[in-house]
């Protein structure tokens, strides 16, 4: 178990909750689904991560998608990153009906002349679950479960009410507090929830000395873990300022003054203009490629965030390493600031509904041409199934509609 930890980053201290990740993957009991909880910054993605890790390497095929504030209220945005590499045209026991609205709903198809049923829509997705797991078992990842598209969690949900008996699973982290739509569609007896709790004293002592090669006297290390609590986010900004350093007298308060809040505002706060902007751009528009942040963004100023490790590169995307720091990219911005790169981003959005979003976003006052487009985008949303989408759009487009273009 030790060496498990030791090869991954930020799973120090964590040894209980591997050892439930191994015996949930191998196996050996009969719940459906493993919820990891806990609050910001604990670490429960890095369990989820690693979780996905272990899978793979015992021959489990991994759908997953790792939801964010900017994509919440994008239909079908998670459903997206769970089929994404799937050919759905190739899974051969997947009824027309069905695939014609799971590619209308993803946009690999044309919208349909009428709105895809919902329910062939998650018919569909089931359909190619069951398709997947008869080849090789399946377990199906969702990170940050409170941030996932309510069209996305229906599908879910649908799937999760028909899992007894599958080979497949479920791998989900989300926030500490109210249970989610997946969750109760799951029957509680084969859900297990672990509580991801905070380091202990000597595990945080290893997470600064192995992460930041910090080493700090007994009794600054005390007051470190006091004032952190044990979580390990907010011990690795602590850190952070200490090593780069910072001072802290006996008496005074940490280095870092935002503990209780978002620990990035300062950092955030202290970029330069291009690396805030380079920041904001996926703080705004979780779904951006490398090269439509290179696009929007100072090329330069996304290669220092990858190297100091507030940008990840994820897959084919480019996002902040942690949900907070989209939180403090947005707190941090002016509303000039946002309209100008939401400008920007509709000029790279790869679909009308993205495009149209930022295009709404961008424009300050009534504009008739912008609420056309924006219109428009709204019936393409509809006819694709994507409810919430169009209901958006539609608002927007009203906002922007200039009362003489309405009479």
């Amino acid at each position: 178990m030790g060496s498990v930890a030791k090869g991954m980053p930020g799973v120090i201290g964590r040894e209980p909750e591997l050892a439930i990740l191994e015996e949930f993957l191998d196996g050996g009991t009969a719940w459906l689904a493993l919820l990891l909880t806990g609050g910001p910054g604990i670490g429960k993605t890095a369990l989820w991560e690693w979780g996905q890790r272990l899978a793979a390497d015992r021959g489990i095929r991994v759908l997953a998608a790792r939801p964010s504030g900017a994509e919440a209220e994008l239909s079908f945005a998670g459903l997206f990153d769970l089929l994404e590499g799937i050919d759905i045209g190739s899974v051969g026991s997947l009824p027309a009906p069905q695939r014609r609205a799971l590619e209308a709903a993803l946009l690999r198809a044309e919208p349909m002349a009428a709105a895809p049923e919902r329910f062939a829509i998650a018919a569909g997705f089931l359909s190619v679950l069951r398709s997947l797991v008869a080849s090789q078992p399946l377990l199906v990842a969702v990170d940050d479960l409170q941030w996932l598209d309510a069209a996305s969690a229906e599908v879910l949900a649908f799937a999760a009410r028909r899992a007894q008996g599958q080979r497949f699973r479920f791998l989900l982290s989300r926030r500490s507090g109210s249970a989610t739509g997946v969750e109760g569609a799951l029957d509680l007896a084969v859900v297990h929830t672990a509580e991801v709790g905070p380091l202990s004293l000597n595990a945080t002592r290893r997470l600064l000395s192995q992460r930041l090669g910090l080493t700090v006297p007994p009794r600054t290390l005390r007051r470190l873990f006091d004032a952190t609590q044990g979580n390990p986010l907010l011990a690795m900004e602590l850190g952070r300022a200490l090593a780069g350093g910072q001072t802290w007298v006996i008496g005074t308060e940490p280095p870092v003054a935002d503990l209780a809040g978002n620990p990035f505002g300062a950092r955030v706060a202290k970029l330069p203009g291009p690396s805030r902007r380079a920041l904001l751009a996926p703080a705004l528009n979780g779904r951006l490629s490398a090269p439509q942040l290179m696009a929007v963004a100072d090329a330069a100023a996304v290669e220092d965030l990858v190297a100091v490790g507030l940008l990840i590169p994820d897959g084919e995307r480019v996002r902040p390493s942690h949900p907070l720091l989209a939180v403090a990219a947005r707190r941090h911005s002016r509303i000039g600031e946002r309209r100008a790169l939401h400008l920007a981003l509709a000029d790279v959005a790869g679909d009308e509904t993205l495009r149209a979003r930022h295009l709404a976003l961008a424009v300050p006052a009534q504009d008739a041409d912008v609420a056309g487009r924006v219109a428009a985008a709204a019936t393409g949303a509809a006819r694709r199934g994507a409810a919430h989408d169009a209901a958006e759009l539609a608002e927007h487009a009203l906002r922007l509609t200039p009362p003489s273009a309405a009479d």
